[in-house]
Parts: C-alpha cells; structure tokens; sequence
C-alpha cells in the first residue's frame, strides 16, 4: 500500500471517529435535557436527583448516575405499610433507551457525503 493510500485511509478512520464522537455528543446531551425536563416538570428539585454525569470519550458514551435514578423507573413499589403504589414518572430507563434507536439510526446512515464534507469545512482538513 501506498504512503497516499494509507494517508487517505487514516483521514477516512478520523473523520469516522470524529462523526461518532459528534454524534454521541449530541444524543447525550439531548438525553441529558430530556431527562432534565422530566424531573423538572415532576417535581424533582433536589440536587440529588441533579447527580449525574454524561461523558463522551473516542467512540463511546458514558452515562453516570446514582442507582436509585434507575430503580426508580420501576413500575410499582411496595411502601412501608405493605401496600403497593403504581409510580407515574419515568425518569431514567424509558428515556435512555428510547434513544437508543435513534443513535444507531443515526450512525448507520448518517455518514454520508455531506456529512464528510462538513466535518472537514469545520476543521479545515481539505
């Protein structure tokens, strides 16, 4: 292989890795608000329920949280007296995964020409 082919194949694998960073960043952040509006028209004022992180790093998504953010998405729960009380809000699990198809819509079509083009205008590679 040439040195111009593997030039071009390794802009090809960062300009991939930069559209998957791009696009896990924002699908964070729209997790992130979505999450936030719900707790906000919930009810959720605390800053315990405020106590989680979103990171996006290379290829890959980190979503930190307390696990009582999770369990709370349970459909009943069981109160100290014994009886069993539905929940109303979900404030983790069907928001979360909710997104998770859209993600993967977006990174299996969304890499397009245009897609290329505008990456590297952004950073000025070509």
């Amino acid at each position: 292989m040439s040195l111009r082919n593997q030039r071009n194949q390794r802009l090809e694998e960062v300009m991939k890795g930069r559209f998957i960073s791009k696009v896990l960043a924002a699908a964070g952040t729209d997790v992130d608000e979505t999450i936030q509006s719900v707790m906000d028209t919930a009810g959720f004022q605390s800053d315990f329920w405020r106590d989680r992180s979103m990171t996006v790093a290379g290829s890959k998504l980190e979503y930190r949280h307390l696990k009582v953010h999770r369990f709370h998405d349970m459909p009943t729960r069981k109160t100290k007296s014994g009886s069993i009380r539905k929940k109303r809000n979900a404030i983790h699990n069907k928001i979360v995964y909710g997104h998770l198809n859209d993600i993967a819509r977006e990174l299996s079509i969304g890499y397009t020409d245009a897609t290329i083009a505008e990456i590297s205008k952004m950073e000025g590679n070509i």
